[in-house]
Protein backbone atom coordinates (compact mmCIF):
# COMPACT_ATOMS: atom_id res chain seq x y z
CA UNK A 1 0.00 0.00 0.00
CA UNK A 2 1.28 3.41 -0.91
CA UNK A 3 1.01 6.30 1.54
CA UNK A 4 -0.65 9.27 -0.03
CA UNK A 5 1.63 12.16 -0.85
CA UNK A 6 -0.26 14.58 1.49
CA UNK A 7 0.48 12.34 4.48
CA UNK A 8 4.17 12.29 3.60
CA UNK A 9 4.26 16.09 3.53
CA UNK A 10 2.46 16.40 6.85
CA UNK A 11 4.70 13.80 8.37
CA UNK A 12 7.81 15.62 7.15
CA UNK A 13 6.50 18.94 8.39
CA UNK A 14 5.76 17.47 11.81
CA UNK A 15 9.28 16.11 12.07
CA UNK A 16 10.73 19.46 11.12
CA UNK A 17 8.58 21.27 13.70
CA UNK A 18 9.57 18.88 16.45
CA UNK A 19 13.20 19.04 15.44
CA UNK A 20 13.29 22.83 15.43
CA UNK A 21 11.11 23.31 18.52
CA UNK A 22 13.89 22.08 20.82
CA UNK A 23 16.45 24.66 21.84
CA UNK A 24 18.96 25.40 24.60
CA UNK A 25 16.30 27.33 26.51
CA UNK A 26 14.40 24.07 27.02
CA UNK A 27 17.27 22.60 29.06
CA UNK A 28 16.67 22.61 32.81
CA UNK A 29 17.88 25.79 34.49
CA UNK A 30 20.44 25.00 37.19
CA UNK A 31 19.17 25.51 40.75
CA UNK A 32 20.65 28.85 41.97
CA UNK A 33 20.50 27.52 45.53
CA UNK A 34 22.38 24.28 44.85
CA UNK A 35 25.19 24.03 47.38
CA UNK A 36 24.06 27.09 49.36
CA UNK A 37 23.32 26.48 53.01
CA UNK A 38 23.85 28.55 56.11
CA UNK A 39 24.94 27.57 59.56
CA UNK A 40 22.38 29.86 61.17
CA UNK A 41 23.94 31.33 64.31
CA UNK A 42 21.89 33.19 66.87
CA UNK A 43 21.73 34.62 70.36
CA UNK A 44 18.59 34.25 72.43
CA UNK A 45 17.27 35.43 75.75
CA UNK A 46 14.79 33.35 77.66
CA UNK A 47 11.38 34.66 78.70
CA UNK A 48 11.35 35.64 82.37
CA UNK A 49 8.31 35.29 84.58
CA UNK A 50 4.90 35.44 82.94
CA UNK A 51 5.93 38.07 80.38
CA UNK A 52 6.51 37.60 76.67
CA UNK A 53 10.00 39.06 76.89
CA UNK A 54 12.19 36.46 75.21
CA UNK A 55 14.19 37.40 72.13
CA UNK A 56 16.11 35.94 69.20
CA UNK A 57 18.86 37.77 67.28
CA UNK A 58 20.41 36.17 64.21
CA UNK A 59 24.17 36.78 64.08
CA UNK A 60 24.85 34.85 60.86
CA UNK A 61 24.07 35.10 58.05
CA UNK A 62 23.78 38.86 58.07
CA UNK A 63 23.85 41.66 55.55
CA UNK A 64 21.65 43.84 53.41
CA UNK A 65 20.81 40.96 51.03
CA UNK A 66 19.48 38.68 53.79
CA UNK A 67 15.94 38.69 55.18
CA UNK A 68 14.52 36.87 58.18
CA UNK A 69 11.22 35.19 59.00
CA UNK A 70 9.86 33.95 62.32
CA UNK A 71 7.57 30.91 61.94
CA UNK A 72 5.17 31.75 59.11
CA UNK A 73 5.30 35.53 59.51
CA UNK A 74 6.48 38.03 56.91
CA UNK A 75 10.14 38.30 55.96
CA UNK A 76 11.88 41.33 57.46
CA UNK A 77 15.27 42.97 57.08
CA UNK A 78 15.93 43.08 60.83
CA UNK A 79 17.59 39.98 62.31
CA UNK A 80 15.91 40.65 65.69
CA UNK A 81 12.68 39.19 67.08
CA UNK A 82 11.48 40.45 70.45
CA UNK A 83 8.55 40.09 72.86
CA UNK A 84 8.56 36.31 72.44
CA UNK A 85 6.65 33.95 74.69
CA UNK A 86 8.24 30.69 75.82
CA UNK A 87 7.96 28.10 73.08
CA UNK A 88 9.46 26.64 69.92
CA UNK A 89 10.25 28.85 66.93
CA UNK A 90 11.52 28.34 63.39
CA UNK A 91 13.63 31.14 61.95
CA UNK A 92 14.11 31.17 58.18
CA UNK A 93 16.87 33.17 56.51
CA UNK A 94 16.65 34.02 52.82
CA UNK A 95 19.18 35.58 50.45
CA UNK A 96 18.52 37.77 47.38
CA UNK A 97 18.23 34.67 45.13
CA UNK A 98 15.49 33.21 47.29
CA UNK A 99 17.71 30.54 48.84
CA UNK A 100 16.62 29.68 52.38
CA UNK A 101 17.81 27.84 55.45
CA UNK A 102 16.21 27.42 58.87
CA UNK A 103 17.02 27.09 62.55
CA UNK A 104 14.77 25.68 65.24
CA UNK A 105 15.04 27.67 68.47
CA UNK A 106 13.38 27.16 71.85
CA UNK A 107 12.69 30.05 74.20
CA UNK A 108 12.53 28.75 77.76
CA UNK A 109 10.57 30.21 80.64
CA UNK A 110 12.86 31.34 83.47
CA UNK A 111 11.58 32.48 86.82
CA UNK A 112 12.96 35.90 87.82
CA UNK A 113 15.02 34.51 90.71
CA UNK A 114 16.60 31.81 88.56
CA UNK A 115 17.30 34.34 85.79
CA UNK A 116 19.22 36.48 88.29
CA UNK A 117 21.29 33.48 89.45
CA UNK A 118 21.96 32.38 85.86
CA UNK A 119 23.22 35.89 85.09
CA UNK A 120 25.54 35.75 88.13
CA UNK A 121 26.92 32.38 87.05
CA UNK A 122 27.45 33.58 83.49
CA UNK A 123 29.26 36.67 84.78
CA UNK A 124 31.40 35.13 87.52
CA UNK A 125 31.89 31.41 87.01
CA UNK A 126 33.82 31.28 83.75
CA UNK A 127 36.40 30.02 82.86
CA UNK A 128 36.31 27.64 85.84
CA UNK A 129 32.80 26.21 85.33
CA UNK A 130 31.64 27.32 81.87
CA UNK A 131 32.33 26.41 78.23
CA UNK A 132 33.17 22.82 79.10
CA UNK A 133 35.37 23.59 82.13
CA UNK A 134 34.75 21.33 85.13
CA UNK A 135 36.86 22.72 87.96
CA UNK A 136 35.90 21.07 91.22
CA UNK A 137 33.87 18.57 89.21
CA UNK A 138 31.21 21.16 88.33
CA UNK A 139 30.21 22.55 84.96
CA UNK A 140 27.36 25.08 84.65
CA UNK A 141 26.85 25.13 80.87
CA UNK A 142 23.27 23.84 81.17
CA UNK A 143 20.29 24.88 83.23
CA UNK A 144 20.02 21.34 84.53
CA UNK A 145 23.59 21.42 85.87
CA UNK A 146 22.95 24.71 87.69
CA UNK A 147 19.70 23.44 89.22
CA UNK A 148 21.32 20.14 90.27
CA UNK A 149 24.16 22.07 91.97
CA UNK A 150 22.01 24.57 93.87
CA UNK A 151 23.36 23.47 97.24
CA UNK A 152 27.00 23.68 96.14
CA UNK A 153 26.42 27.14 94.64
CA UNK A 154 24.95 28.41 97.93
CA UNK A 155 27.58 26.72 100.10
CA UNK A 156 30.50 28.17 98.13
CA UNK A 157 29.18 31.56 96.91
CA UNK A 158 27.00 32.60 99.89
CA UNK A 159 28.31 30.70 102.91
CA UNK A 160 31.99 30.61 101.89
CA UNK A 161 32.41 27.03 103.00
CA UNK A 162 35.23 25.89 102.82
CA UNK A 163 36.17 29.10 100.95
CA UNK A 164 34.34 31.70 98.90
CA UNK A 165 33.71 31.22 95.23
CA UNK A 166 34.22 32.86 92.88
CA UNK A 167 37.84 33.44 93.67
CA UNK A 168 39.54 36.85 93.73
CA UNK A 169 39.16 39.45 92.37
CA UNK A 170 35.40 38.84 92.54
CA UNK A 171 35.37 37.04 95.88
CA UNK A 172 33.26 37.21 97.86
CA UNK A 173 30.16 38.25 95.99
CA UNK A 174 28.42 41.44 97.04
CA UNK A 175 25.67 41.24 99.63
CA UNK A 176 23.12 41.95 96.88
CA UNK A 177 24.42 39.09 94.72
CA UNK A 178 24.52 36.67 97.67
CA UNK A 179 20.90 37.58 98.39
CA UNK A 180 19.91 36.71 94.80
CA UNK A 181 21.26 33.19 95.30
CA UNK A 182 19.63 32.88 98.74
CA UNK A 183 16.26 34.04 97.38
CA UNK A 184 16.40 31.48 94.56
CA UNK A 185 17.39 28.65 96.91
CA UNK A 186 14.66 29.55 99.42
CA UNK A 187 12.05 29.75 96.64
CA UNK A 188 12.71 26.11 95.71
CA UNK A 189 15.86 26.40 93.51
CA UNK A 190 14.04 25.57 90.29
CA UNK A 191 14.21 27.05 86.80
CA UNK A 192 10.71 28.50 87.18
CA UNK A 193 11.41 30.25 90.51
Amino acid sequence: MTIPKIWCLLSSAAVIIIFFSCSKSDEPVPDPCLGISYDVQYFKTEAIGSSNNGSISINYPAGDTISYQLNSGSFQTSPNFTNLAPGNYVVTVKNQRGCTDTAQITILNYGPKYAAVKQLITGYCGPCHLNGATNGGKNFDTDASIIASWDRIKTRAVDGNPSFMPQAPNSPLSTVDKQKITDWVNAGHLQGD
